[in-house]
């Protein structure tokens, strides 16, 4: 791959953890971005899993990598979904309070 580097040890041992939560999971560094990225080698070419939003690797890359796994793929749409309705109904009260206070 171009403009990347694999990162196959490291301090904190994010790379064998990774592949704890999913063996097919390996972890890059963009030099272009300037930023690791999680890759599968079960996705074939198009490879990319997630970019770590952080600048350094350590125990929160895991436990991104965990929360985003497609192993909990039900869970998240269950979260997404209970936010999505929590969010419509504080907007539903905030839109009758505008309504009554018009009137």
């Amino acid at each position: 791959m171009k403009n990347y580097l694999e990162i196959k040890n490291d301090v904190y041992f994010i790379c064998q953890r990774l592949r704890e939560i999913d063996d097919s999971y390996f972890l890059l560094y963009n030099l272009d971005r300037r930023a690791y990225e999680v890759h599968s080698s079960a996705q074939g070419r198009d490879s990319f899993c997630f970019t770590v939003p952080y600048e350094q690797l350590d125990a929160r890359t895991i436990e991104f990598a965990l929360k985003t796994s497609a192993h909990r793929r039900d869970e998240l749409i269950n979260e997404i979904e209970k936010n999505n309705q929590l969010v419509y109904e504080r907007e539903l009260k905030r839109q009758v309070n505008l309504l009554k206070e018009a009137l």
